[in-house]
C-alpha cells in the first residue's frame, strides 16, 4: 500500500437458507419448463450474488434481460441440433461445421464478456469489456492448438494470455483496467504445483518399467511390483486435489493483485488450504445430501472469494473515483448494452 491509500474489503451478505428458496423455484421451473426458464433462473442467481455483494458500502447488480439470454442459448441449441443431426447423415458435413464452431468460439467468448460485463454495474455505473476480436482469436484458437501441439507444454502461458486478455481489457464507466501481472510468475506455479506432483508419478513410471521388465517371471515378481504401484496410485489421488487447489489459488491472488482499474487494485489473500478445504467439504455435504447442498456450498464459495478480496483506493473513499469513472458515460450506457444485448449461455 502507498501512503494516503485505504484498504476497502468486499463483503458478501447472501446465506444458504435464503438462495435455496431462490435455487429450488429455479431448479422446478427450469425441468417445468424443459430449460427454457433457465435463461430467467440465470438471471435471478446472478442478481441475488451481486445484490448481496458489497463494495465500500454499495452493492453490485445484474441488468440482463431474460428474453435475450434465452434467444442466445436456443441459437445454441438449433446449431448444435444441426451439428448432431449432421454428424449421423453427412460426416464430412459435420467435420466443417466442427471447424467453423472452432473458429467462431472467439466471438462467442467475446460477446459472452461484452455481455456480462455491460449488464453488471455499481453505484448505478455499468462496466464495459473492450477485448479485440482479434487478439481473441490469437489466443483461443491460436494458442489452444499450440497447448496441444505442444502436449500442455504451452499451458502456463496460454493461461496468462487469457487472463491478461480478460482482466486487462473491462472498463468500469470510462476507467478502463489493465494487467500488470508476467508470464514468468505462471510458469513458477505451474513448476512448484509439479514438483508437488512430481513423486508419485516417479513412482508410477518407476513401476510401470519394472512391471514390464518383470513380467515374464510370473505371478511372483507381478505381485511384487503391484504394491509400488497401487501406492503410486494412492499418492497421486491424495496430491492432485492438493495442486489443483494451489493452481486455483495461486492464479486467482496472481490475477487479482495484477489487475488495476485506474488508481484502483485488487488485494487477494486466497489460500490453497482454503479452497482444498472449501472444495473437499462442498463435495461432501453435496453427496451426502444428494444435491440438496447445493445453494449452500455456491454460497460458501462465493464467501471465500469475496471476504478474502478487497480494492486498494485512495484514503478519502470511492466517491471521487466512481463520479470520474461516470463523466460522459452514465447517459450512454444502457443504450450501448442494449446493442449488444447477447449472450451465447456459457458464462
Amino acid at each position: 500500500m502507498s501512503e494516503g491509500s485505504r484498504v476497502y474489503p468486499f463483503q458478501f451478505t447472501g446465506n444458504g437458507g435464503e438462495y435455496f428458496r431462490i435455487w429450488i423455484v429455479n431448479l422446478a421451473l427450469s425441468v417445468l419448463t424443459l430449460g427454457i426458464y433457465s435463461a430467467w433462473a440465470k438471471v435471478r442467481r446472478k442478481r441475488y450474488f451481486n445484490h448481496h455483494t458489497l463494495l465500500d458500502g454499495h452493492n453490485f447488480d445484474y441488468l440482463a434481460d431474460p428474453i435475450a439470454i434465452l434467444k442466445g442459448r436456443l441459437l445454441a441449441f438449433g446449431l448444435f441440433s444441426v451439428l448432431a443431426l449432421a454428424r449421423e447423415n453427412l460426416p464430412l458435413a459435420s467435420l466443417a461445421l466442427l471447424a467453423l464452431f472452432f473458429l467462431a468460439t472467439p466471438w462467442v467468448v467475446v460477446r459472452s464478456l461484452q455481455f456480462n460485463a455491460r449488464n453488471s454495474s455499481h453505484r448505478g455505473l455499468r462496466f464495459d469489456f473492450h477485448g479485440d476480436l482479434g487478439e481473441a482469436f490469437r489466443i483461443f484458437a491460436g494458442w489452444g492448438l499450440l497447448m496441444l501441439l505442444s502436449l500442455g507444454l504451452a499451458l502456463p502461458y496460454l493461461l496468462y494470455r487469457k487472463t491478461a486478455f480478460v482482466a486487462g481489457n473491462h472498463a468500469f464507466g470510462a476507467t478502463r483496467s489493465r494487467f500488470q501481472a508476467r508470464a514468468e510468475s505462471y510458469y513458477g506455479i505451474f513448476m512448484k504445483a509439479s514438483l508437488i506432483l512430481l513423486a508419485p508419478v516417479v513412482i508410477l513410471v518407476a513401476g510401470s518399467v519394472i512391471l514390464v521388465s518383470l513380467a515374464h517371471d510370473g505371478p511372483t515378481g507381478m505381485t511384487e511390483i503391484l504394491g509400488p504401484l497401487g501406492l503410486g496410485l494412492l499418492l497421486l489421488y491424495a496430491t492432485l486435489p492438493i495442486a489443483v487447489g494451489y493452481v486455483k489459488a495461486r492464479v486467482a491472488r496472481l490475477t487479482f493483485i495484477g489487475t488495476c482499474f485506474g488508481a484502483l487494485c485488487f488485494a487477494g489473500r486466497h489460500t490453497a488450504r482454503g479452497l482444498i478445504g472449501l472444495y473437499v467439504s462442498n463435495l461432501l455435504l453435496i453427496v451426502l445430501t444428494l444435491g440438496l447442498y447445493i445453494p449452500w456450498a455456491q454460497v460458501r464459495a462465493a464467501r471465500f472469494w469475496l471476504d478474502n478480496l478487497a480494492v486498494v483506493g485512495p484514503e478519502g473513499g470511492l466517491d471521487g473515483f466512481v463520479a470520474a469513472s461516470g463523466a460522459g458515460i452514465a447517459a450512454t450506457g444502457a443504450e450501448m448494452a442494449e446493442v449488444f444485448d447477447v449472450d451465447m449461455g456459457i458464462a
